[in-house]
């Protein structure tokens, strides 16, 4: 059985496995808490057995606005079933890890709720995590600029990695900013909308994932949408990881109780695996595992992002003025 490592390191060791063996790393999703506590603790132990490089554990909210029908619904019955927040996942993170889960966890939240349950002490949020045996955060609805790179930055104190999502809207300078607060990958989402398990790879992908490797040597994953081992298999020729979560999901819901879900899970990331296998023309592949977010390492790096969101913030409300001042005249 592997040992886990702790943190950042832990998921650096994974791509560098992955590679290792000519394959791009798969990192699953599931609700922390669906169906009950305990039922997860199985399909996280179920998902590492499957071949699961990471694994992402969501937390649970009341108004996933990101998600699909298909995950929207795993939050609202995790919630049914008493799991209402972030304290209940790292229990269940810490039930799995003395069952021997031994592969990096993300925890995949909404800022929002994060910070109400903490009472916006990010420090002990962090500490917590890295105490439960978490890797990493990916958060969403986390305000640009400052509230980012604060969080960041405490992540970091805590080695843990703060995971960017870059958009398919996102500008070259957006772009830039992510990578300065990048300490593992970035996730580049792979169509605008929600989350929700889809039958091809949207066109342009590799376009879409080559614009962000011009910026960085750290590896890219891709998700949204992914739910076949052929779509598994793109993905993984044109970045280093591919993310499946609604698919997932749904083929636990698809279950008719003839085997158990934890079966199920297994086999199904299974299947999903054997299409992570990387071909000698692979593109778009990672020079480098990890790095001190480039705002951490230094400060005139972190000065001019907020100078810049700050005046861009400015300017915005100097338009709304413009527009809306007649009405309030």
């Amino acid at each position: 059985m592997s040992i886990m490592k702790h943190g950042i390191g832990g998921i650096a060791d994974a791509f560098s496995s992955a590679k290792q063996t000519g394959r791009a790393t798969l990192i699953p999703y599931i609700c922390g808490g669906y169906d009950s506590p305990a039922k997860t603790v199985g399909l996280l132990l179920a998902m590492q057995k499957g071949g699961a490089d990471i694994i992402e554990l969501g937390i649970p909210s009341p108004n996933p606005f990101a998600d699909g029908d298909t995950i929207k619904e795993s939050h609202k019955i995790a919630i049914d079933n008493g799991t209402a927040g972030m304290r209940d996942c790292l229990c269940i993170l810490e039930t799995a890890r003395s069952k021997g889960l031994t592969v990096p966890v993300i925890l995949m939240g909404y800022y929002s709720n994060m910070l109400v349950e903490y009472n916006c002490d990010i420090n002990k949020m962090c500490q917590d995590a890295a105490k439960s045996g978490a890797n990493g955060f990916l958060v969403v609805g986390i305000g640009e600029g400052k509230q980012e790179l604060e969080f960041n930055s405490v992540c970091y104190k805590h080695n843990l990695s703060s995971i960017q999502l870059v958009m398919p809207g996102s500008t070259d300078q957006r772009i830039c900013d992510l990578v300065g607060m990048a300490s593992t990958f970035l996730y580049v989402v792979s169509v605008s909308g929600k989350t929700g398990a889809r039958d091809a790879l949207p066109p342009g992908l590799n376009d879409a994932v080559a614009r962000v490797r011009a910026q960085t040597e750290l590896p890219l994953v891709v998700g949204f949408g992914i739910s076949n081992p052929d779509m598994v298999n793109g993905v993984s020729n044109l970045s280093d990881g591919a993310v499946v979560g609604s698919f997932l999901t749904n083929s636990l819901k698809k279950n008719a109780g003839s085997e158990s879900d934890e079966v199920v899970m297994c086999r199904e990331v299974l299947n999903l695996n054997s299409g992570s296998s990387q071909g000698p023309g692979a593109t778009n592949q990672a020079m480098k595992l990890s790095q001190v977010p480039l705002h951490v390492k230094e400060e005139n790096i972190a000065k001019s992002m907020l100078a810049r969101y700050r005046w861009h913030k400015a300017i915005t409300v100097v338009k709304v003025c413009q527009a809306f001042g007649p009405i309030f005249s």
